[in-house]
């Protein structure tokens, strides 16, 4: 880390400010930002095109915020009556079905039952449905939640149709993928099936009120959120082929396979962060320019913010960014630390950097997370990680010879992937049940705290 790289972080956290800021505060936060620059140019700091283009910059982010929030206010409600672009899988959330439906150029999150409901239950994203209902505002004060995904209201589904018109073939490919995913997996039980799709493509549709409480109570919620991990297995899963292409070639085709799976795993915040730092980061060796990970990771919020400023409201959006960059400063020194053996001091340093790095947005939104998370997660991620680069490519090769009938050579094939989803489940069942809160879990973080301090005190010792 460079000072540079500091001065990076900094203007890049500023921006975030900005654009999650109301007007009034944007003002306030672009007056200090030009005196700053002033000051800095008096003391020759800075040059005056650097301190014009910090102003320029962070004036853009407040206008293209509250562009974007100005939206969610010139919205169309009332009565509907035609068709709907589907955006986002249909779920069952208890006796309702839930997705989401663009209208237009709005989004409405829709909640259907009885008849409705399962004629919406089928329907795939992109494809446009017949429907007759009502939009509505949501009740004040619970808009916030939704932001992140630009869904501007609910829609009261009163009638399907029976008739839908076809997907794009870029989003029927995707869905081609993801039921490949899912016939390749049909030998596992329906609770294995869900949670193998969480690992491999993000897809938590399926998955059982009790199996998203035991993820989230014993801090293995992040597996089932696809994040840089997948993006690297695909990548190494096709690097063979990518490499024997020619430079610029190579350059369109990893690109290509970026954005790609990013529409596999339905453009989750987590995954268009590492989707765009490995690209830039793809780009940077690519053209012989090699940047820093904290600059790299700073570029790539930037850059997602800037498309997007309404990521600047999304959860899952910081904790991975939080996970990357307790990885990038605190798994190698962690390592250290521990020493033997290599690889378990690895795995310690990545689990334990990771999670402290999301620690201040856990700590804000869901309280302070159990301690025995860091051992679920030393238990669970390996095998995971496993499940993730193997998983794909097994799925859709025994997907391949189910269509041929010769579906026990895939069963047989997929045995492992199945053991391995079981022992992460049952690991996520086991830690959600020796879950501390209160002063117990505090004294369990003053303890991990105290034993890295201890550690690295008899380390730079040695």
């Amino acid at each position: 880390m460079r000072r540079s790289d500091w001065l990076i972080v900094f203007g890049v956290a500023v921006y975030l400010c900005v654009t999650r800021a109301s007007k009034t505060v944007c003002i306030a936060i672009l007056i200090a930002v030009a005196i700053s620059c002033v000051v800095a140019l008096h003391r020759s700091l800075i040059s005056r095109s650097l301190a014009s283009f910090l102003i320029l910059i962070f004036a853009f982010g407040a206008i293209n915020s509250q562009r974007a929030l100005r939206d969610f206010v010139d919205v169309r409600l009332g009565e509907y009556d035609g068709y709907a672009r589907v955006i986002s899988d249909p779920q069952n959330i208890g006796v309702a079905t839930r997705t989401t439906l663009e209208i237009g150029r709005d989004r409405f999150v829709v909640y259907a039952y009885g008849r409705p409901a399962w004629r919406m239950a089928g329907a795939k994203v992109g494809e446009r449905v017949y429907v007759r209902g009502l939009r509505e505002p949501f009740e004040q004060g619970t808009e916030s939640r939704w932001i992140a995904q630009h869904i501007k209201g609910k829609f009261r589904l009163e009638l399907v149709g029976e008739t839908r018109l076809v997907a794009p073939p870029i989003l029927r490919s995707v869905q081609r993928v993801r039921d490949l995913v899912k016939l390749g997996s049909n030998s596992f039980e329906f609770d294995d099936q869900a949670l193998f799709t969480g690992l491999v493509i993000g897809d938590d549709t399926r998955q059982s009120k009790s199996m998203i409480d035991a993820f989230r109570n014993s801090g293995l919620a992040h597996l089932v959120a696809v994040s840089g991990q997948n993006v690297s297995f695909v990548l190494a899963a096709l690097s063979p082929l990518l490499s024997r292409l020619k430079n610029r070639l190579r350059i369109f085709a990893t690109l290509g396979v970026l954005v790609w799976f990013v529409l596999i795993t339905r453009v989750e915040p987590s995954v268009v962060r590492a989707a765009t730092m490995a690209g830039l980061a793809f780009l940077s060796v690519a053209f012989g320019r090699p940047t820093r990970t904290m600059r790299l990771i700073a570029l790539t919020v930037l850059l997602a913010v800037v498309v997007d400023p309404l990521l600047a409201w999304s959860v899952g959006f910081f904790m991975s960014v939080g996970a990357t960059c307790g990885l990038c400063l605190g798994a190698a020194p962690l390592a250290k630390i521990v020493r033997r053996p290599q690889w378990l001091a690895q795995l310690i340093g990545a689990t334990v950097a990771a999670q402290l790095g999301v620690m201040p947005v856990v700590i804000f939104i869901f309280g302070v997370p159990s301690a025995t998370g860091i051992v679920a997660n030393v238990l669970a991620v390996p095998i995971a990680g496993l499940v993730m680069l193997v998983g794909l490519p097994m799925s859709l090769l025994s997907a391949l010879f189910s269509n041929f009938g010769l579906s026990e050579i895939g069963e047989q094939m997929m045995l492992p992937i199945r053991l391995g989803v079981r022992w992460v489940w049952w690991v996520a069942e086991i830690f959600a049940r020796l879950r501390f809160e209160g002063m117990v879990n505090l004294a369990l973080w003053l303890g991990v705290f105290v034993g890295i301090i201890a550690l690295r005190h008899r380390s730079s010792s040695v």
